[in-house]
């Protein structure tokens, strides 16, 4: 045997080893990636699943990779095309049988499926929404009567103001008319003794006296309280305003408004 034919001799020995290597490193990528997958779909990461089961397949096509990419596009959701491929390809490859009943029956159970979802008539678009109508306007209110609260307290408290004057000017008139008549019986200069009948009179003449003064305060009070009452009412009876209220504060009342 020549030199030749040694190289010959060496390279097909160097073949005949590589190639089981070789092989041997394909099946170990494929099983990490299937175990991958296998882990991939139990978390129901589908994604992940296919991606690993479709490498697996690649560098091994064992059928056990082919039929969990089916499973994994079928539990993934709107992915039947692609589950079909996978079941027909896995009820094909399983030379055992382990795995081609339930492909071929779930491979036509998505064959009916499809064909159904293609028959189907689409659902008629919804009916637009009617346009939104104008909503109605609440009628403006009628105008508050006017309020003359201010013209009717007015009124009473110068009916009050004008009682309490005319008093006063009774009693002034009655406290006069005694001191005159006492001067009228006892002179310009009377002397009157404590305890008598003329003491008794002035003294009640006094008293008159004292009580018209204070009806007097009294009444011009009354009078003015009655004149700003009604210019209030005049002033602002013409807008509809509130411009008076009362309010009880106490045994009282205060009197609130506008000026």
């Amino acid at each position: 045997m020549g030199r030749h034919d040694h190289r010959i001799a060496f390279a097909l020995i160097a073949a005949s080893l590589v190639a089981p290597i070789a092989r041997a490193q394909d099946v170990d990528a494929a099983q990490a990636a299937f175990d991958e997958g296998v882990e991939h779909l139990r978390a129901e990461r589908f994604h992940e699943a296919a991606r690993a089961f479709r490498a697996s397949y690649r560098e091994a096509p064992r059928v056990e990779a082919m039929c969990n990419l089916a499973l994994t596009y079928d539990r993934w959701g709107d992915h039947l095309d692609p589950a079909l491929r996978a079941y027909r390809t896995c009820a094909r490859d399983d030379e055992s049988g382990r795995y081609r009943g339930f492909a071929e029956r779930r491979s036509a159970e998505i064959e009916r499926e499809l064909a159904l979802s293609e028959t189907a008539e689409p659902e008629p678009p919804p009916d637009p929404e009617p346009p939104a109508s104008e909503p109605d306007l609440a009628p403006a209110p009628a105008p508050a009567p006017p309020d003359h609260t201010a013209l009717y307290a007015g009124i009473g408290t110068g009916a009050v103001g004008l009682a309490a004057l005319g008093t006063a000017i009774g009693l002034a008139v009655a406290s006069s008319s005694s001191v005159d008549d006492l001067l009228a019986r006892l002179g310009p200069t009377p002397t009157v003794a404590r305890g008598s009948p003329e003491h008794q009179q002035l003294e009640e003449a006094q008293a008159q006296a004292t009580a018209a003064t204070a009806l007097y305060v009294v009444s011009g009070v009354l009078l003015a309280a009655s004149a700003t009452l009604v210019v209030i009412d005049v002033v602002t009876g013409d807008a509809g305003e509130e411009a008076v209220s009362f309010v009880p504060l106490g045994p009282g009342a205060a009197v609130r408004g506008r000026f």
